[in-house]
């Protein structure tokens, strides 16, 4: 005589597999578990169905909702269906991956700002020019803008791309000569596989003078090039006549904002001195 399989109360299922008991409700209402309902009044779940819910839970850890759980259930129970739906699960999942890897390749640039916002703000040294692929040379920032949203729209992980606007230096004025979009090199596992960042000139990483201004305006002005210029004669340097300025960072209000310039200067070295 087959042993009579234990009735557990969903009390004592939601002890047993640590679920609240909405969510066991929740489940039940989606399809996915069911209860029967006895003489008493009460409803009760089987052994059976304590399996069942450990099925579903496990299923649940490998992030299938339960649409797609309930689906299974009512459906298609074949192992070339799963084999399928788990090949296409494990692509979202590594998909989902790469977000995050970007989300925190995002972050920590913006921490890397800080930082040099803090140590660099208003003094003066001598930096290289960063390593990075040119993506394209605008002729403004507002031309770069509308291509920066057209490639990140189309390439993952090219919204990290910096604007720098370079800038002739003559007679104490600053001209315009265009935007370039830089991404910096080491940023190559947080972009599409699919698009070529080799493919794309690097800059140089030449000798430049370095600080960073705050300003209220998105582009530097002539006093920030002077200040810059003066440093670096006094310690040997001989400006080439060009400066970039990249905003590293905004702090955006309802009335004024503050933007953090970071400007490089390149310099011909001529028995530099700190």
């Amino acid at each position: 005589m087959a042993e009579k399989k234990k009735e557990y109360l969903i009390g004592d299922v939601s002890r047993i597999v640590g679920m609240s008991r909405d969510a066991l409700r929740f489940y039940e209402k989606k399809g996915v578990i069911r209860s029967q309902k006895k003489e008493n009044g009460y409803r009760y779940f089987s052994e059976d169905d304590i399996y069942r819910l450990m099925c579903i839970v496990y299923r649940r850890k490998m992030n299938d909702s339960l649409e797609e759980i309930r689906d299974f259930v009512k459906d298609d129970k074949s192992v070339a269906n799963m084999r399928e739906h788990l090949k296409k699960r494990v692509q979202e999942e590594e998909k989902e991956i790469r977000r995050h890897r970007q989300t925190i390749a995002r972050l920590e640039l913006t921490l890397t700002d800080m930082d040099r916002i803090e140590e660099c703000s208003g003094r003066y040294t001598l930096k290289s020019f960063p390593e990075a692929y040119i993506l394209d040379t605008c002729q403004d920032i507002y031309e770069g803008l509308r291509q920066w949203f057209s490639m990140s729209s189309e390439v993952s992980g090219l919204d990290m791309t910096y604007f720098y606007n370079q800038f002739s230096v003559r007679n104490g004025q600053l001209e315009s000569r265009g935007t370039k979009l830089l991404v910096y090199k080491g940023l190559e596992p947080f972009i599409s596989k699919q698009f070529d960042l080799s493919s794309y000139p690097s800059t140089e990483p030449v000798s430049c003078i370095y600080t960073i201004e705050s300003s209220e305006e998105l582009f530097p002005d002539a006093s920030m090039a002077q200040r810059m210029e003066e440093w670096g004669r006094s310690h040997g340097l001989v400006p080439e006549g060009i400066l970039y300025s990249n905003n590293m960072s905004s702090f955006l209000g309802e009335e004024t904002n503050i933007y953090y310039l970071e400007l490089y200067m390149p310099v011909v070295q001529s028995g530099y001195h700190r």
